[in-house]
């Protein structure tokens, strides 16, 4: 059986939930911040110190975050300093503890590049410390529910997530075997054109093999066949709006940011969606 949908799903603040993540990533950037001899940007608390609060409190408009006098945060909407940091912009108003941390640790002196490094490295720090040791966990029922999926959908999971060592994470959330493909490196939104179209290739048989011949499947889903599910409306959900595909946003702070299709709290929400726009013969 052919399947003539597609399902995309973003993985930090998606399928991977915790906070230990943003907290590793916000010791790299303290440790950074330390070694670098810089003081300003978070009136004397620590990154790490600030976002745990701003998960306790669930928000992420905490007070360190330095404004400019049009009332506009200081070092948003400068320009990236290389390619990689372009991927991963930091917005306003903040979605997510990811983009909290980067922007203060601009503001305290740091540049995309150094947050790149402190990100990368606090993901190692973290399979190290052990996954199992942390907060990180999938959305309950969350296998089920992909396993579900493909029965009638393509179900492709595209994440900014390094490949190197990304197997751990899946194994930790019981998700090892839960998408037809997996995209890493990602470089959302830039790269989240190309994203797509590998996806919408990954069509063809119930079983997403490739034909006799080895090659794949040349079957192209339709763009407007496509859900994409995030946390990150730009990262991961407009260009799929722009052509006309389905959207469901997890606005876990509750920015009101995008024009999703759907806006739920968190992935609780989703079975409904996801039940109705696979088995309905157009999107719902």
């Amino acid at each position: 059986m052919t399947r003539e949908k597609l399902l995309l799903l973003d993985f930090d603040g998606t399928l991977c939930l915790g906070d230990a993540p943003v907290l590793f990533y916000a010791d790299r950037v303290d440790a950074l911040l330390a070694e670098r001899g810089h003081t300003g940007g978070s009136a004397g608390s620590s990154v790490h110190e600030v976002i745990t609060r701003a998960f306790a409190e669930n928000s992420l408009l905490v007070p360190e975050i330095a404004y400019d006098d049009a009332g506009a945060p200081l070092t948003v909407g400068g320009e990236a300093t290389h390619d990689d940091a372009k991927a991963h912009p930091v917005s306003w108003p903040l979605q997510d503890g990811y983009q909290l941390v980067q922007l203060l640790a601009r503001q305290a002196g740091l540049s995309d590049v150094d947050s790149g490094c402190a990100f990368r490295a606090a993901r190692q720090d973290l399979l190290a410390h052990g996954l199992q040791n942390t907060d990180v966990h999938a959305p309950a029922g969350a296998q089920e529910l992909l396993a579900e999926a493909r029965r009638r959908a393509v179900v492709v999971l595209v994440t900014n997530s390094p490949a190197d060592a990304f197997a751990p994470w899946l194994q930790a959330l019981g998700l090892s075997d839960a998408f037809d493909l997996v995209i890493n490196d990602a470089r959302k939104p830039l790269g989240m054109p190309a994203a797509l179209e590998r996806a919408r290739a990954a069509g063809g048989d119930a079983g997403g093999a490739a034909g006799e011949n080895g090659a794949a499947a040349a079957h192209l889903i339709p763009p407007d066949q496509v859900l994409s599910v995030g946390d990150i409306w730009a990262n991961d959900l407009e260009h799929v709006h722009d052509l006309g595909g389905r959207t469901v946003l997890i606005d876990r702070f509750g920015t009101g940011l995008g024009a999703p299709d759907h806006r739920v709290r968190d992935f609780a929400a989703l079975p409904e969606v996801l039940d109705a726009w696979t088995h309905s013969p157009a999107t719902v």
